[in-house]
């Protein structure tokens, strides 16, 4: 068996029936849902990481989205994915994530960084229908009523939960011999969705460099798929990427490697730390109940938090208890709001235009988170 290769270890779906029973489904139910699914999905725009470009995503509504859960739960996730594939994939034994992607490439000395232009939309149902039949051996006709259960108007969707799982397998039968290959020359290769990594612990030369670029490029456009020449950056070690006026270090899946552990980029470390002092001054200036939005804010600095915990960077953990003493403070406040407000004031404190007491909260908020 090739371990460079996705397996899929389980009994062959030879008929419709066979399908729906594997699924919880009636026949009739998945062949109508596949007829009209292209119209069964809710557009979902969101921006990518520089806050400008659109995102097209899409969200199945339901009982599409439920069937395509089974999908994931009753077929994609019975698959063994290759170790070199690290994105979007459940997998208790060897956990996938932008973390395991960088760790295989820390201490590289050359790196090369290649991105899919238009991953998703470039993946087809006809990219499907073969995926179905060669890697999981079902009938053409099992094959094709899942690659339209799992397509819209002919692409995967972007969002979809099953979108993950065929984006890593959509290059099933040429990708592993590309990897075997790499791995004879003492290459290391990586897949996170569309972006693609190749790194030595030894200098590449310029024509071994250029072989990899043509290789990988080769292995795309077997699948329609053409690289995003913008994203093709070959780097060394201690060589920093000139990006405007500033410097950066190497970086994969937005992570560093040119330590022996993955690291977050310093500007973003510095990033979360101003978060969580804005949330501190947001909620200690606020004497009034805390809003939806203070607490959305919150949930979306402690998982800013989390990428630092999840490096091992030490101040993830100070910062994390600084945040929560916040969310903890804020009830307080809260109270003591409440109380202020139905306690029954005196006649004299009526005629008082003294402002109340209020050393207490100043007190309390003049403590370190």
């Amino acid at each position: 068996m090739d371990m460079d290769a996705p397996l899929y270890p389980h009994r062959s779906i030879h008929s419709v029936k066979a399908l729906a029973r594997a699924l919880g489904e009636p026949p009739e139910r998945l062949l109508a849902l596949a007829q009209r699914s292209s119209h069964l999905y809710r557009y979902v725009p969101q921006t990518k990481k520089d806050g400008v470009t659109p995102r097209h995503t899409y969200d199945a509504h339901e009982p599409l989205k439920a069937i395509q859960r089974k999908i994931v739960d009753r077929i994609l996730s019975k698959v063994t994915y290759p170790e070199y594939l690290h994105g979007g994939i459940r997998d208790t034994k060897l956990p996938r994530s932008i973390y395991s992607n960088a760790r295989v490439h820390t201490g590289a000395k050359t790196v090369i960084l290649q991105d899919i232009s238009d991953f998703f939309p470039s993946i087809t149902t006809e990219h499907m229908q073969r995926l179905f039949v060669g890697l999981f051996r079902f009938s053409p006709g099992v094959a094709s009523l899942l690659a339209n259960l799992v397509t819209r108007e002919g692409q995967v969707p972007q969002g979809a939960s099953t979108s993950s799982y065929l984006a890593n397998l959509v290059f099933w039968d040429v990708e592993p011999a590309l990897v075997t290959r790499f791995k004879a020359e003492k290459l290391v290769y990586s897949r996170f969705a569309d972006d693609i990594t190749v790194s030595s612990r030894t200098p590449i030369p310029a024509a071994v460099t250029s072989q990899v670029i043509a290789s990988v490029t080769w292995m795309l456009s077997q699948k329609g798929c053409l690289q995003k020449r913008s994203k093709l950056h070959v780097r060394k070690r201690g060589q920093a990427l000139i990006s405007g006026e500033k410097a950066e270090a190497v970086t994969v899946t937005g992570l560093v490697v040119d330590k022996p552990t993955p690291g977050l980029p310093k500007r973003t470390r510095l990033a979360i730390r101003a978060a969580v002092k804005q949330l501190e001054d947001r909620i200690k200036g606020s004497r009034t109940q805390l809003t939806a939005e203070d607490e959305r804010e919150a949930r979306r600095v402690m998982g800013r938090i989390g990428r630092l915990i999840a490096c091992g960077h030490p101040e993830g953990q100070r910062l994390k208890a600084r945040v929560r003493a916040l969310l903890t403070l804020a009830p307080l406040l809260q109270r003591h709001a409440a109380d202020a407000e139905h306690q029954p004031r005196s006649p004299a404190h009526k005629l008082s235009s003294s402002p109340p007491d209020t050393s207490s909260i100043s007190n309390q908020e003049s403590k370190p988170g």
